[in-house]
């Protein structure tokens, strides 16, 4: 998990949190890779918890390919 606290900073243009969909305020949390923002800390965790189970239980295996002379 890498993401930075903004506090007292203001987007330039109205945003909606990725996760809940709260508007975002004053503060609110950016994730490093993606820029990605959320409403908070909270609802970060939150979301970064959904994607990492949904990765680890639902994703299919890769399947080998492989060719018959």
């Amino acid at each position: 998990m890498r993401c930075v606290l903004v506090n007292g900073a203001r987007l330039k243009a109205p945003t909606l949190c990725a996760h809940c969909g709260t508007k975002i305020s004053a503060s609110y949390v950016r994730e490093i890779g993606t820029r990605i923002v959320y409403c908070d800390f909270r609802c970060y965790r939150v979301a970064v918890e959904m994607s990492a189970r949904s990765l680890s239980n639902g994703t299919p295996t890769p399947r080998t390919w492989t060719r018959r002379s």
